[in-house]
């Protein structure tokens, strides 16, 4: 009688206690053996949020409405409604469950626990730049719902940002505090403890290479060294599971085919120190025996085969045929061959096959595929250069074949108009494939970043004291709006032209004023047209400037002016390659040089003109020039270059024409970049001149001046032509009259210049790139004194820093190996450390 008294009492109670669902970890819970009744909806009522306007959302997200038929407990639609709510991340618990019933109506409540809102988060522990780099890596955003998932990912993500930086064993406490209104703040402890680095790199199993060998393989995972003092070997988990992949490589690149890892350890070898164990199996050395190409009709096999790069019986190279099978540097791979003649769905599938103890079969399975044009070709993110003048750099024409190599010199071409930032040049354009009409639509997505450039600086020298110089560069000038004043914002820009502006002065004594200009496109074709006009003027008294002469006395004031112009003309070549181009530029300059003087012998005697600068011939003179060049660049990058070459070839003529003045000049310039890795390169260039007369008449204009920066020119470089090396004062490389005290330049130019180029910084704002340099150089009289092996040389670090606002900064630290005779009385020549500084233009 209990017994049945007691199951009564308990199925009474399972029907008056509200029927309820819940899933507080993403899954529905109901009591075991309940069974569930179906109910119509009649009312729903939320609990737990008091805003009118959230509870009707969470009533909406649930997805349960008025008449609608429900299960409880336990029924489908009530476990999707709280998985809904959940999804929603807003709250920390869900629960539904019946609040009435009246026959089979059921009023429901939906209650809901919110998780609580982040209010503010600090740091404690670290640097300040470092909280910028968090917070910008950290997904928390205050006013946002913060769960326990949230702090322990951004834990992570603070363990993850240090770990990149060698403090792998960060710890990081999250002290948590709770407002009045129900929000959390947040602080992050973060211990950093010390730097782990890379004691130990150890190998085993190695027999035909070295440990030495394989750690140079290793690209980013290096040895901690003394002689590394500027670099801590910091170990990075993901580069280094890339130099596990390097070692492989550098065996496959060696014959070595089936080389692997067998096993690799990281350990921490001391507090501070980890040690790496890595075990290889070399395997055996095998050597190409035959090369086959199966399905390939558009190039015979030869023609591919050289592509490849591998011969028969040469030792296997992995790497070797993985570049040059899919992409390498220079472009000259198989699958570039195919891209360029419109096959951009082309595929080619090596099988690779062992062949006796040492040697292998490789067989290309080729399929070709069908003819691709370009289709539409869109311009995004160019916000103040118009698009014509995007487009018209641009080898990818739409309905012309595709080609790999047409996109890639048109980046190279939107990367010397230095309008756009390189990292959004270099991703390339978005490619969207329209395969029923067989077309590449292109979008290429620039960055515009500021190319105009402002000057403002001062230079002080022995005999013209302080300069004071203001220039400006807008180098996307649009001289077509230069009359509508909707486009001045603050200047008309947009039409890739170019409009310089300069003005130098010390005061009354010295003033220079010039203006140039440049169209790009002249009459819509690349031919570049522009011209420049400049004045300059210096005044002198007796008492305010002298050029030492010896027994002579200046008599009254000496004056100098100098008016020039010119116009220049420039036209793009098909042949030998578009790389080419040549340039035409017709100049003219008149000059007026007074100082006169009386000779302290014979004092009755005439006074004689000598004139005010030594550099220029004495009285009036003018000159007309005629400059021919051919130019080939093939250069990445105009400021900062890592591959390519620039070669110029110019022969400028002043023809003797009536009393004008007369002579030949010839320069060849050459510049090489070699790429070295993915930051560092190589560049090597060279300077050769010469100056010679028509007439067979001594040549009162041109010689060249060696030696210095530009700054030390920006005063007066007149009837000369500077050439600049780094280690050296201005001028004192070279020729000299008055017993060694007056530089008068040379005729005859050798100049030699290396470098080895670290990219440092890469961004909009700001560039940068310190290097080593080495320099040689020196100027003759003629060719009577010449001597190719008598060079001043010289050797330091520099830094080239770029501004968009500013242009180029570089500053160096040379050494002169080679002694000089100095100009200036606190230098003594000999070999020593020389800082010099550059604005506005590099030394090269």
């Amino acid at each position: 009688m209990r017994f049945r008294s007691l199951l009564l009492v308990l199925a009474i109670l399972l029907w008056v206690v509200p029927a309820e669902a819940q899933v507080p970890n993403g899954g529905l819970q109901s009591s075991p053996g309940a069974q569930a009744s179906t109910f119509i909806i009649d009312n729903i009522r939320v609990e737990g949020v008091e805003d009118q306007q959230t509870q009707t959302f969470i009533s909406q997200t649930s997805g349960l409405a008025r008449g609608m038929e429900v299960q409880m407990p336990a029924g489908q639609r009530i476990a999707d409604a709280i998985r809904s709510i959940y999804d929603l991340q807003l709250f920390s618990d869900v629960r539904i469950y019946r609040e009435s019933t009246t026959g089979r109506n059921v009023d429901l409540v939906i209650e809901v626990t919110p998780e609580p809102r982040l209010g503010r988060y600090n740091f404690t522990g670290i640097k300040g730049r470092h909280e910028d780099d968090l917070r910008e890596k950290i997904t928390l955003l205050s006013g946002r719902p913060v769960r326990p998932s949230d702090t322990e990912r951004a834990k992570q993500q603070i363990k993850a940002f240090y770990a990149e930086k060698g403090y792998l064993r960060t710890e990081v406490d999250i002290e948590k505090t709770t407002t009045a209104d129900n929000r959390v703040n947040l602080t992050f402890k973060v211990d950093r403890r010390e730097k782990v680095e890379v004691e130990t790199i150890d190998f085993v199993g190695n027999e035909m290479f070295d440990d030495g060998d394989l750690r140079g393989a290793m690209d980013e995972t290096k040895e901690n060294r003394w002689w590394r003092f500027w670099k801590g070997e910091k170990f990075k988990e993901n580069a280094y599971e890339d130099d596990l992949e390097s070692v492989v490589d550098y065996y496959n690149a060696r014959g070595y085919y089936d080389a692997r890892i067998v096993s690799d350890s990281v350990y921490y070898s001391s507090e501070d120190g980890i040690g790496i164990r890595v075990e290889v199996q070399e395997g055996q050395k095998y050597y190409v025996r035959n090369i086959d190409w199966e399905g390939n009709t558009i190039f015979p096999d030869r023609t591919l085969t050289e592509r490849l790069g591998l011969e028969e019986d040469e030792p296997w190279n992995g790497k070797r045929l993985e570049e040059n099978l899919l992409g390498n540097r220079e472009g000259s791979d198989v699958m570039g061959l195919y891209m360029d003649q419109g096959y951009m769905r082309a595929n080619i599938q090596p099988t690779v096959r062992v062949v006796g103890d040492d040697s292998l079969d490789i067989t290309f399975d080729v399929r070709e595929g069908e003819i691709y044009n370009f289709g539409d070709i869109q311009i995004t993110g160019n916000n103040k250069t118009k698009s014509h003048v995007i487009r018209r750099e641009l080898y990818t024409v739409p309905g012309q074949r595709f080609s790999r190599s047409a996109i890639q010199e048109s980046i190279r071409r939107l990367m010397q108009l230095k309008y756009f930032s390189q990292e959004s040049l270099a991703a390339g354009p978005d490619v969207r494939v329209d395969e029923q009409d067989k077309q590449a639509n292109l979008t290429y997505n620039v960055e515009e970043v500021g190319s105009d450039q402002v000057e403002l600086s001062g230079t002080y020298g022995r005999q013209l004291g302080l300069i004071l110089q203001l220039g400006f560069q807008f180098n996307n000038f649009s001289i077509q709006n230069l009359f509508n004043g909707d486009a001045w914002r603050p200047l008309p820009t947009g039409d890739g032209q170019k409009l310089g502006v300069n003005v130098r002065t010390n005061g009354t004594f010295y003033q220079s004023y010039s203006l140039s200009f440049t169209e790009p496109w002249f009459r819509g074709r690349p031919t570049p047209l522009g011209g420049s006009i400049s004045y300059s003027r210096f005044s002198n008294t007796p008492s305010q400037f002298r050029f030492q002469q010896q027994d002579r006395t200046e008599v009254g004031d000496g004056r100098f002016t100098r008016v020039s112009g010119s116009v220049f003309y420039e036209r793009r070549l098909g042949w030998p390659d578009d790389k080419f181009s040549t340039g035409t530029t017709l100049g003219f300059q008149l000059y007026n040089n007074v100082q006169r003087y009386r000779s302290s012998t014979d004092p009755s005697a005439e006074p004689v003109n000598r004139g005010l600068i030594s550099s220029v011939p004495p009285g009036r003179n003018q000159l007309v020039t005629i400059r021919q060049s051919l130019t080939r660049n093939s250069q990445d990058n105009p400021l900062f270059p890592r591959s390519g070459s620039k070669m110029e070839l110019s022969l400028e003529v002043a023809p003797p024409i009536g009393d004008l003045q007369q002579y030949h000049k010839w320069r060849l310039n050459t510049r090489w970049n070699l790429p070295m890795g993915n930051k560092f390169s190589l560049g090597i260039g060279t300077d050769f001149g010469y100056i010679g007369s028509l007439t067979g008449e001594d040549v009162g204009f041109e010689r060249f001046e060696v030696g210095g920066t530009p700054f030390d020119y920006s005063g007066y470089n007149y009837g000369t032509d500077p050439v600049f090396v780094r280690g050296f004062p201005a001028r004192v490389i070279g020729p000299r009259a008055n017993d060694g005290q007056i530089p008068i330049g040379g005729t005859v130019l050798n100049k030699y210049t290396a470098e080895f180029r670290w990219k440092a910084v890469e961004s909009q704002q700001l560039q940068a790139q310190p290097y080593l340099f080495a320099d040689a150089a020196n100027t003759w009289i003629g060719f009577d004194s010449y001597n190719p092996s008598e060079l001043y040389r010289a050797a330091g670090v520099g830094l080239k820093i770029f501004l968009p606002i500013v242009g180029m900064i570089e500053v160096n630290y040379g050494y002169n190996f080679d002694s000089y005779v100095p100009l200036e009385a606190n230098d003594d020549g000999v070999s020593d450390w020389t800082f010099q500084f550059s604005l506005g233009r590099g030394f090269n």
